[in-house]
């Protein structure tokens, strides 16, 4: 017999998991002898709490939500001292760490790639006494990504990042900070900084570097610099999407990056409120979540959009 536990967020996504729960646990139910415990999620932090309590009884944990209930999942399992097979299915806005993955954005494809897929073992962040999937992050842009309306993505994509982070740049303010790792030390005044394992931050791929591999056992590091004045912003910006050099970002690989900063800095994880920090020590766990992707990626699309004739002809 296998258990598995099924976490979801019915609110990720505008509720899409709403219309397409009863395909999911179809699909999730279909091994036989398969004991499947559901488990909707009804506040912040619910999904850290029932897998940090739960997750060591069942053979296998999925989750269902956006890149913040996937943070939640991992953070209970590394909270419990415990590692189980993780099944992802994307509902979010984003989804950064899925398409990093190749995960299907179609739900009950997702659901189908959990039970004949591989394991594939990611790296985990630690941030302090914290923990992170994919990215942590600070400054003047860190949430413009998930503010950001999805109609507004969805005509502009790159241009709508870059107006939504325009109207706060009357308010433009920087944090002097000085970091320090093993492979690159300074300081300087920083209006934004991101520590990622993903191809994609905020739908944006492409900012976080080249040569990103998700089980290296280090992570890509991007800190940009106070620009001398607003002219400077679109070239900074342009660099910044796509991979070019400019003198104002700076960007490394390390497995361990400590920040310190005489006054707090706001933080986000996984797009998530990070809370805020004089000192913040970031640290790469190798390989720490055995994460389930589709074992052929030819068969299952990343790219194929939720829809429920397409489902409906599948019955």
């Amino acid at each position: 017999m296998k258990r598995i536990l099924f976490i979801y967020n019915p609110k990720a996504g505008k509720g899409l998991i709403r219309g397409q729960l009863s395909y999911v646990l179809e699909e999730l139910g279909k091994g036989e002898g398969t004991e499947l415990v559901v488990h909707p999620t009804r506040a912040v932090q619910d999904a850290a709490r029932i897998t940090q309590e739960r997750g060591r009884q069942f053979d296998l944990i999925v989750c269902s939500g956006g890149d913040g209930t996937l943070d939640e999942v991992v953070t209970g399992m590394q909270r419990g001292g415990f590692v189980r097979r993780l099944g992802y299915i994307p509902a979010g806005s984003t989804n950064d760490f899925a398409n990093s993955l190749g995960i299907p954005k179609n739900m009950r494809r997702a659901a189908r790639s959990i039970l004949h897929g591989t394991v594939y073992p990611c790296d985990v962040g630690r941030f302090n006494e914290d923990y992170f999937v994919y990215v942590a992050a600070f400054g003047v842009f860190t949430d413009v990504s998930y503010k950001t309306s999805q109609d507004w993505k969805n005509m502009l994509g790159h241009l709508a990042y870059i107006l939504e982070g325009v109207k706060s740049l009357s308010d433009l303010k920087s944090w002097n900070m000085r970091y320090e790792s093993e492979e690159c030390s300074g300081s300087g005044d920083f209006v934004y900084g991101m520590i990622t394992n993903s191809n994609s931050v905020g739908g944006l791929k492409g900012i976080t570097g080249r040569d990103v591999t998700l089980n290296d056992g280090v992570f890509e590091v991007t800190l940009i610099r106070m620009p001398d004045n607003f002219v400077e912003w679109p070239a900074m910006i342009n660099a910044l999407l796509t991979g070019k050099e400019n003198r104002f970002i700076l960007s490394f690989k390390t497995a361990k990056v400590e920040f310190f900063s005489e006054e707090s800095v706001s933080w986000t994880r996984d797009g998530e409120y990070g809370g805020s920090h004089y000192h913040a020590v970031i640290e790469n766990l190798p390989k720490g979540l055995p994460i389930i992707v589709p074992e052929n990626q030819e068969e299952v699309p990343d790219d194929a959009e939720e829809d429920f004739s397409e489902d409906m002809a599948e019955q």
